[in-house]
């Protein structure tokens, strides 16, 4: 009897000690993230008492992953960008030098970041029914990165500010993609924006697109105007000398014009608009750039007479900055000097044009920054010119371009 509880006696004290002399090589894992767009960051912890940690891999559920090792793994973060909106499935695993491992997975909807409006002056938002918004930018035919993430945010904007009139430069194609209807391609930038303001905010735009030279070799890069308002009718031609493809000098003009309605639905007249894209002046005996702007104001004054309208506007990206020295300046004032066409931005800044020139006016950087793109107005007393702002830079909406775009917002008295 006592040789038998000897040997039991000696039994619980070997599980005793071979419990208090048991590893607790458990991991603890703890994550949590944050988005910003399209990109995500973990930020965590891998942690086990006793044992050393070897490893915490992220599977980012878009066939990317990444592996974390010689690190401190009590503090560790890494983010990733997606390259496109979706819901992806994201698993962290944390594995020990022996083996063991523990995971967490997450589901996680992937979004474009919203555009953040804040900084757009208050009074160019819409306030009565006779207001109109209208937007010209040089999209830079996809030599942007992220491209789809900046098409996006123009979106936004168009749609929460309800923009009734958009005149693209720049705006391309590549040579080698899908047609889908007449010239238009599946990548044609007007076709892009106007097939997300309809997928995103259920906006109804209609575009008109012509190009006239190749970028790059491989981009069709043309003009565009863009409207929420009924076409009534379009046209483009060229207004350069040289009109062929392959030459960088060979540029056109696209036309289109709206019919405008009161609210009760009463006809109120026609709206016309000129989307263009000048080349720069080469030298100071070049007149090229003169003939363009020229050839420009015959086809309005050519559409006015055989379709008369409330006003019309000639928008977009003239290559020239009114605060450059003669005669590299010449076009802008060729645009202005009869005082048949307002500049719109100029109305409200009366010192855009002034010498020494005002960065904060510029509406393109690089080597030679300056003020190149314009929304001009017929000088007609039933149009009220309200406000305008150079808007897509960083100090107000972020950029989508090398060109910062600028916004008018009009009355129809």
């Amino acid at each position: 009897m006592i040789k038998k509880l000897s040997l039991i006696f000696t039994v619980l004290i070997f599980i005793l000690l071979s419990i208090s002399c048991t590893k607790d090589n458990s991991i603890s894992l703890t994550t949590d993230y944050s988005i910003e767009g399209l990109q995500i960051t973990f930020k965590g912890s891998a942690f086990i008492k006793e044992g050393t940690m070897s490893e915490v891999s992220i599977n980012w559920g878009d066939g990317k992953s990444t592996s974390l090792k010689n690190i401190n793994f009590n503090s560790f973060e890494k983010e990733h960008l997606y390259a496109k909106p979706s819901i992806y499935n994201i698993t962290i695993i944390a594995t020990d030098i022996e083996g063991a491992s523990v995971s967490k997975s997450y589901s996680i909807s992937m979004d474009y970041k919203e555009a953040n409006l804040s900084k757009i002056k208050p009074t160019m938002f819409k306030s009565t029914d006779n207001e109109y918004l209208i937007l010209t930018l040089n999209l830079h035919t996809y030599q942007e990165s992220n491209q789809y993430e900046k098409f996006n945010t123009i979106v936004e904007l168009i749609a929460k500010m309800d923009v009734d009139f958009i005149t693209f430069q720049e705006c391309a194609q590549h040579r080698s993609s899908t047609i889908v209807n007449g010239i238009i391609r599946k990548d044609n930038m007007a076709l892009i924006i106007t097939d997300k303001l309809k997928e995103k905010f259920d906006k109804e735009y209609s575009y008109v697109w012509d190009w006239a030279h190749y970028g790059w070799n491989v981009w069709e890069e043309g003009v565009a105007v863009l409207s929420k308002h009924p076409l009534v009718e379009s046209d483009s031609r060229y207004i350069s000398t040289n009109v062929s493809t392959s030459n960088i000098t060979s540029r056109k003009t696209i036309y289109a014009s709206y019919q405008m309605q009161s609210k009760s639905g009463v006809q109120i007249g026609k709206i016309n608009f000129f989307s263009v894209h000048n080349h720069w002046r080469t030298s100071e005996t070049d007149n090229e750039q003169n003939n363009q702007i020229t050839n420009i104001q015959n086809m309005v004054t050519e559409k006015d007479s055989l379709n008369p309208s409330i006003v019309s506007f000639v928008c977009g990206d003239f290559n020239v900055n009114p605060t450059s020295s003669y005669p590299w300046s010449e076009g802008y004032f060729n645009m202005i000097n009869n005082n048949e066409y307002i500049d719109s931005f100029l109305e409200i800044y009366s010192d855009a044009n002034d010498i020494p020139a005002k960065s904060i006016y510029n509406t393109i950087g690089g080597t030679y920054p300056g003020r190149i793109d314009y929304i001009f107005m017929q000088n007609k007393p039933n149009v009220k010119i309200i406000d305008s702002q150079i808007i897509f830079n960083n100090d107000v909406v972020e950029s989508v371009s090398d060109h910062n775009g600028v916004l008018t917002k009009i009355s129809l008295e």
